[in-house]
């Protein structure tokens, strides 16, 4: 049974208004030597009080960011994007998205990545994704990681490296990713850049499911729909090809039609 496989690890941003790049933010193309094998440093503690910019509080966000707080730039810079409680202005996010990671600010670095690597608001620039996925990775953001790891497996903007991308997959899956745990299932799944192993794959994609990634619920569901790395349960296959349909996988809602109509 073919099924597609969900690959896109990039953030859900909307295209950003064309921007030029100067030195600074991920603007070379060398990437830290470490960053699939080294500790992720650790993130910033998360707020205890909602971020002022989640609250539309949009003069005290502003006035952050020009202090040179690097998280209400980014924030700042979503509430730009989306047009959210301010008219949307994706020039002026993108610039905060750079602001930011040029502050250090590792997911201000990786949302400008997934700019460049879709060609959405900048020109398309691969191995400049490639080396902003790795500056974010390095800072501890573990969506730059998934990202990385996606870009070494399809192998663009940099020679392609399955097995590197399951490491940067794995790194991803450990700090709370859930994409990375399904991409990383895949592997195991397929045995590529991996020995493969089908009982971790249901273990991971599990890990995925669990954290919201409706593609990952859909790649269990198959799992157990099939019996592999898992004992056959299609009752189990079909409420997850439901819950991955209800979080918008359209290749689950199709194997939850064929599931029906064949009984």
């Amino acid at each position: 049974m073919a099924r597609p496989r969900w690959l896109s690890l990039g953030s859900p941003l909307v295209a950003l208004a064309s921007i030029s790049m100067t030195p600074g933010c991920g603007a070379g193309t060398g990437l830290h030597p470490d960053a699939s094998t080294a500790p992720m440093q650790t993130a910033s503690p998360a707020r205890v009080e909602p971020h002022p910019c989640q609250l539309g509080e949009l003069t005290e966000c502003t006035t952050q960011c020009a202090k040179r707080d690097a998280g209400s730039c980014v924030h700042l810079g979503l509430m730009y994007e989306a047009g959210k409680g301010v008219a949307r202005d994706e020039a002026r996010a993108s610039a905060l998205y750079r602001q930011a990671c040029d502050e250090g600010d590792a997911h201000g670095c990786s949302d400008l990545g997934f700019l460049y690597e879709t060609g959405r608001g900048v020109e398309k620039d691969e191995t400049r994704a490639v080396a902003l996925y790795d500056q974010a990775c390095h800072g501890g953001e573990a969506h730059g990681c998934g990202n990385l790891g996606f870009l070494y497996e399809t192998g663009k903007g940099v020679a392609k490296d399955e097995a590197r991308a399951a490491t940067l997959y794995k790194r991803a899956c450990e700090n709370g990713d859930a994409h990375g745990c399904g991409n990383l299932g895949f592997l195991y799944e397929t045995g590529r850049g991996v020995e493969k192993d089908e009982a971790r794959a249901v273990a991971v994609y599990q890990r995925a499911c669990d954290g919201a990634d409706a593609h990952g619920c859909g790649n269990l569901g198959f799992l157990y729909e099939t019996g592999h790395g898992v004992a056959k349960d299609e009752a189990r296959a079909t409420g997850l090809y439901k819950q991955a349909c209800d979080g918008g996988d359209a290749h689950s809602c199709e194997q939850l039609q064929r599931l029906g109509e064949r009984r």
